[in-house]
Parts: C-alpha cells; structure tokens; sequence
C-alpha cells in the first residue's frame, strides 16, 4: 500500500473517531441544554461559547500554518524545524487569558478553544492523526461528566481542558519543543496573516449566526437557530474527516511539486462529498424535521431545510478552498472567504430583525453560495479543477427546494435525482468498496 494511501486510511481512522465525539459534542450540548433549561437559555448559552470561539481563532493564529509547515518540514525531513514552530504555536494562545478579567468563561473558553484547534493541526501536520483521537475520546468523557452540574459552560470547559493538558504532556514527553528561530517566526506570520483571514472568515459563518441572532433578535430566535445548526453542521463531519485527512497530504505534495495530484484529489473529493451530501440532505428533508424536534422538544421550522442546503454547499467547495490554503495560493482562498463573510454579515443585518431565524439562514447560505463561486472560479484558473465538478450540486439544490411545496414533491426529486445521476452513484459505491482516489 503507497505511503499515501496509508496516511489517508490512518488519518481518515482518527478522523473519524475524533471529529465523530468532536462533531457531536455541540449537537448533544445543544439538545442537553434545551430540555433541561428551556430554547432561552440554550439561545443565550450558545452565544456565548460562539463568541468564545470566534475569539479563538485570532489565539490561534498560527495554527494552521503549524499544520501546514510541520508536514512540509516532516516531508523534507526538518525535524528541529518542526519543534521551532510548535514552539510559538503552543504559546500565542496564551494572551486570551487578558480576557478573563472581562468575562471569565468567554476568556476561559477562547483560550482552551485556542489550544485545542493548534492541538489538532499539529497532531495531523506530523502525521500522528490517531494520537488526537485517543485525547478527544478521553476528552469526551469529561464532557458527558460535566452535565452533572448545574453550571452551564462546565461541560466545554471540561472537554477542552483535558485536550489541552493532554497534548502539552505529549510535547513535553516526546521533547517537540525548543527555543523558536527567528526565521521560523518570519515564516508563519507570513502564511498565518493571511491564512488568519479565510480561517477566521469561515468560522464566523460558523459561530457568527449563533450569537448575531441573540444580539439582532431575540434569545428565543437564537435557540431555534441553534437547534437548526446544531444539527445541520453535523452533515461537516464528512468533509472533516477527509479535511483533517488530506490537508497534510495537500501540503506534502506541495513540499515535493506535485500539483497534478493536488489538482485530481481536489476534483476527485469534490465529486465523491457533493454526491454523498446530497442523498443525506434529500434523506433530512424529508424525516429530519420531525425527529429533530422531539429531540429539542420544541418544533424546529422551515428555516432547518435553509440550513441543511447552505451547509450543503460548504461542503461542496470545501476540498478546493482547502488545497488553495495548503498552497501558495492561500492569499486568494482567503479573500474569497471574507467575502462571503462580510456578505453575510451585511445581509443579517436586515434579514435577522425582519425575518427572525429564516433571515439567519437566508444570509448563512448566501454567504456560502458566494465563496462557492468564488472558489469554484480561482481553483480553476489556479488548479485546474473543472467548474463541471459543481453540475450535481446544482442539481440537487433545485430539486431540494420541492421540500417548500410538499414532502411528496420532495420524494419525487430524489428519486429524479438518483435517476439522472445513477452513473456517478455507482463510482461512489464502487469507491466506497476500495478504489482508490
């Protein structure tokens, strides 16, 4: 078996098990705090540990740019390199605890937040994917522990502490720290100020709706926001896996010049998630609703389909917009990113207080929609990943929007859509038997 495909069976293993508790912990939390404090105080506590972990992305500023050059370095056989740029990683979360003072569990949660995301892109960057794994599912034991209490922020508190513990006693035993060089420095703040932009951009359409809805609504607004994004972002648990997978391999086929398997793996991972995604967004349109609601007890509304379909379309660009962040191209992947962004957040301006959580999600998946097209154009011109990679998405996306005039309409879609697409599907099966990328 190639060195490759190894590391993408490994790191797919780990993944699967690590992002599987990750994922699920802010659906559970969700689903926890709902019914034992009511959709009020879910609203108001989910804002609170978004904003926490939006302010954990400038804490860890180098984190992806650790990823990043720790397999370049791995690939050329740097080890001395690796343990300067851990060095700093490890360390600039640290200035988060001049939060505290301000707001205790905002400063708290950021910092863990911070170290647990340089947690996981250095495990993956040396190529050591199953021992984040094993922390996580340490981790997760604290979590469920930590429900115990009455405290609401106790359970993250918990689950991040153990992470970060554990990964600084892994450092410590395996000596993967030493006095950082200056031109180790130099290096990730280049990368890192503008690799910072699309990270930071990205996980703003991820946290930013939780709390922008409390601020422009209503806490009850944000819990049904919650509810919905909760469980619809369970669906990024696909791309994550491969994400935290092949993002290294991006970078260490990158660190040897080969961007034609770069270029195939992107088109080849796009294919395989929109095909996939789609069946699985078809099957929540169609039951989700209605099991999802006895879960929260309260009944989640149209706006759950409006998440399904943006967090639909994230997935889709998702492999191209990560191969351009492990590449030189990082500065465009960024800039597209906070375009959507910022379309976002303008549009929830106007959308959140007239339309309440059908705005949030209408702004959500504009946002998507618009760095969509923003990747699926610079991966071309950059790349060459074909634009046609996107022809199932958009046909699945028309046919989804039937979920608006009947369930049976809906059911009708699907069935056209294994029809027209019964081609690709049987690749997809044949793929998931064994084939290789």
């Amino acid at each position: 078996m190639s060195y490759e495909r190894n590391l993408i069976i490994r790191h797919s293993i780990a993944s699967v098990v690590a992002l599987a508790v990750f994922g699920s912990t802010r659906f559970l939390y969700s689903v926890m705090i709902s019914r034992r404090y009511g959709i009020e105080v879910l609203g108001s506590a989910n804002s609170l540990i978004s904003q926490a972990f939006l302010l954990a992305i400038p804490l860890s500023f180098f984190a992806v740019a650790l990823g990043k050059y720790s397999s370049e370095f791995l690939g050329r056989g740097d080890e001395e390199r690796i343990k300067s740029i851990t060095s700093v990683a490890f360390l600039f979360p640290l200035l988060g605890l001049f939060i505290i003072p301000f707001n205790a569990y905002i400063g708290l949660i950021s910092v863990l937040r911070a170290l647990q995301l340089t947690v996981r892109n250095f495990f993956y960057g040396i190529h050591r994917g199953e021992v984040y794994a094993y922390v996580v599912l340490l981790a997760f034991a604290g979590f469920l522990a930590g429900f115990m209490d009455s405290l609401v922020y106790l359970p993250y508190l918990i689950f991040l502490g153990v992470i970060s513990a554990a990964a600084g006693t892994y450092l410590i035993k395996n000596r993967l720290v030493r006095r950082p060089g200056a031109r180790d420095i130099r290096l990730l703040i280049s990368y890192s100020s503008f690799a910072f932009l699309g990270t930071l951009s990205g996980v703003f359409l991820i946290q930013g709706p939780y709390f922008l809805s409390e601020t422009l609504g209503s806490a009850g607004i944000a819990g049904r926001v919650s509810a919905s994004l909760s469980a619809a972002f369970l669906l990024t648990y696909l791309p994550q896996v491969l994400q935290s997978a092949i993002m290294p391999l991006y970078s260490y086929k990158y660190g040897r010049e080969e961007m034609g398997y770069v270029k195939n793996l992107s088109e080849r991972l796009t294919g395989v998630l929109i095909l996939a995604t789609a069946i699985i967004v078809f099957l929540l349109l169609l039951f989700g609703r209605e099991v999802l609601s006895i879960f929260f007890g309260f009944p989640l509304g149209d706006e759950f389909y409006i998440a399904l379909i943006a967090v639909e379309v994230y997935i889709a660009y998702n492999p191209s917009i990560v191969a351009l962040s492990s590449t030189k191209y990082v500065k465009r992947a960024s800039m597209v990113a906070l375009l959507g962004a910022l379309a976002s957040l303008i549009s929830w301006f106007f959308l959140i207080p007239s339309s309440g959580e059908y705005g949030t999600m209408i702004g959500l998946l504009a946002g998507y929609a618009l760095i969509l097209l923003g990747t699926a154009y610079v991966s071309m011109k950059t790349l060459g990943v074909s634009p046609s990679v996107y022809k199932p998405l958009l046909l699945a996306a028309i046919l989804q929007m039937s979920v608006f005039i009947s369930k049976t309409a809906l059911a009708v879609a699907f069935l056209v859509f294994l029809m027209v697409l019964r081609g690709e599907l049987m690749d997809l099966i044949r793929l998931f038997r064994g084939r290789e990328f």
